[in-house]
Formats: C-alpha cells, sequence, structure tokens
C-alpha cells in the first residue's frame, strides 16, 4: 500500500470524518449518524464458494467498514456502512464496490451457517441452506470519495458500463449504484462538520492557487488544522504547508499559509534575480539590478519584476532603463 492510500485509510477510518461523510450524503448534513454510535469492523471482505466438494475464496479489502445503529424517531436499523477513499478516477467502480458488498453478505450467510452448525438448530432445507427462515441479513451502505481535481467522468452504475442492452432485458438485469461524493459535485461544503469538508473544498479550489490561499486564509474554520487534515489537503493539492509548527496536533494556518507565501516569494525572486542576470549579461549591464532600486520592496511591481518575465519587460520601459 502506497503512502497515499495509507494516508487516505487512516484518515477516513476516524469517527467524527466517517460519520460525517454518511451525514452529507445521506441526510445533507444533518447529524443522524453519531462518532460515538459507530463499532469498527474487520474491512477485509471474505466471500467462500463451495463447488465440486471443494472451497473457493475470494478477498478485497475496504478502506473502512464500521456497524452503526441509525436512530429514526422510535425506530433504529442496524446498518454497516463502507466508506472507500479513491485517489484517482476509476472506471471500473461499479462493479468494484458490488462485489465488496456481494462478499459481504455472502460472509454473514456464512457466518449464519457455521452459527447453525454449531448449535443444531435448523434442520432439512435450512439445514441444507445454512440459512434459517427467521435469519435476517444487515443491510450495506458503501459510499466513495473521490479525491481527484478533476470532474468525474466514469460510470457511476452497472447499467453505465454495459454496451447496448434491450429493452425487454433491463427488467432482468439487476443495477448497481455508485455512491459517490467527489469535490465538483459538492454545492456546500459547509454542510460538513468535520474537516473533511476542508479537505474537499481545498481540492476544489487548488487549480487557482491565489484563491486558494485566500480561502485557507479567509475562513474561520480553516485558522487552526488537524495535522492528519494538512497532509491530505497537501498530499492531495501538490501543496507544502508546513506542520512543523503544530501544538496539540493542531496547525496555526494563518502563519503556515504566510511561511507558504512567503517561500513562494522567496523562489521567485532568486529565479527572478537569475533571470534578470542573465538578461543584463546579454545587454551588457545588469538591468535588474537597476530596476529593483527605483521600486518599493515587496510591492506589486517589486514581486512583479522579480518573477514575471514580461511584466519585467514593461517596467524596464516604465522606469525609463529600456526605450
Amino acid at each position: 500500500m502506497g503512502k497515499r492510500d495509507t494516508l487516505t485509510k487512516e484518515y477516513l477510518s476516524q469517527n467524527d470524518v466517517f460519520a460525517d461523510a454518511f451525514n452529507f450524503y445521506l441526510y445533507e448534513g444533518r447529524k443522524v449518524i453519531r462518532p460515538e454510535d459507530l463499532v469498527e469492523q474487520d474491512p477485509t471482505e471474505i466471500g467462500f464458494v463451495r463447488k465440486f466438494e471443494k472451497t473457493f475464496e475470494n478477498q478485497k479489502y475496504r478502506d473502512a467498514l464500521k456497524l452503526c445503529t441509525v436512530r429514526h424517531s422510535k425506530d433504529a436499523t442496524l446498518v454497516l456502512l463502507g466508506l472507500e477513499g479513491q485517489a484517482n478516477i476509476h472506471y471500473a467502480m461499479p462493479v468494484r464496490h458490488y462485489l465488496y458488498d456481494a462478499l459481504n453478505y455472502a460472509s454473514q450467510v456464512e457466518n449464519a451457517r457455521k452459527r447453525h452448525r454449531n448449535t443444531k438448530d435448523i434442520e432439512g432445507n435450512e439445514y441444507i441452506s445454512g440459512f434459517s427462515k427467521e435469519d435476517k441479513l444487515i443491510p450495506v451502505i458503501t459510499l466513495c470519495i473521490c479525491f481527484d481535481k478533476d470532474i468525474w467522468d466514469a460510470p457511476r452504475s452497472l447499467y453505465d458500463m454495459f454496451d447496448h442492452v434491450e429493452p425487454e432485458f433491463r427488467k432482468y438485469i439487476d443495477d448497481y449504484k455508485l455512491n459517490l461524493i467527489t469535490p465538483h459535485e459538492v454545492p456546500d461544503f459547509t454542510k460538513f462538520t468535520s474537516e473533511l469538508g476542508l479537505v474537499l473544498e481545498s481540492i476544489h479550489n487548488a487549480d487557482n492557487k491565489t484563491e486558494f490561499y485566500e480561502l485557507l486564509k479567509s475562513r474561520p474554520e480553516y485558522s487552526n488544522m488537524d495535522i492528519s487534515t494538512v497532509d491530505m489537503i497537501n498530499e492531495f493539492t501538490n501543496s507544502k504547508i508546513s506542520t512543523k509548527g503544530a501544538v496539540g496536533g493542531k496547525v496555526n494556518m494563518c502563519k503556515a499559509i504566510q511561511e507558504l507565501i512567503q517561500d513562494g516569494r522567496n523562489e521567485g525572486r532568486e529565479e527572478g534575480i537569475k533571470e534578470g542576470i542573465k538578461e543584463g549579461i546579454n545587454e551588457g549591464e545588469d538591468m535588474l539590478a537597476r530596476l529593483i532600486v527605483l521600486l518599493t520592496p515587496d510591492s506589486d511591481e517589486y514581486n512583479a519584476a522579480l518573477t514575471n518575465k514580461e511584466d519585467r519587460k514593461k517596467l524596464y520601459k516604465k522606469y525609463g532603463i529600456t526605450e
């Protein structure tokens, strides 16, 4: 498992993030599923098939699987919730999730069979099935969160993966819908109550660094972030937000962003100076050195002169260094 997969799995396994994802997707952000009601389950999905007196095993690994009792007024539903993090768009995701769920149901049936074999409390057709008329399955809901900054253009259901299917066949072919959250399709990031929303919103704005930095600086909820959240943002936006000054597992984002911007300016100055020196040599003089003496340090013109070749040429003309 690579660094990105490990980071994502650990992040989504946190109960507050896990519950938040399902509350957003199922209940538009209402806090119906509570972190304290989640019970960790083995994410390994194993299915057994018996044929010709042989047993065949199929094994898959989810990112996170938790058992939860969801309460609706006087009623309650016991449900298994599976959460998958996807770094990139996956064009066979409906089949992948379909297999996860099918293996889980097969495992539930197998567990019932083992239980009845030990207790010897069924007979006849129930014994042959290994599953009694009173036995019930726990429903499984699998949700995928894609952290890719691109728009999801992959299938969203099993039907989407078929070529032409005659209409009369459709009613006999079961579909499987992909439950999906992707940054470009979130209508309101404030409906998330954990920092998962911050990760997704950062990815959504990552292509415009100016807006991205302004977003991180301007939103109060971004002022102090958990280190794991910053690690996710860095990983999926190619940012370099430092976590070295973290206190109590939290990063002061105002300070971190200022440092990041300053580092960028310093890098830009170094590159600009190198380029200016080259231009100066070509022209027989160090034009950039003459220009920056005339400018106010850290002003817009000063930064432009050090980072942008076209702007620098305009400033040479403006201040009479070239005609």
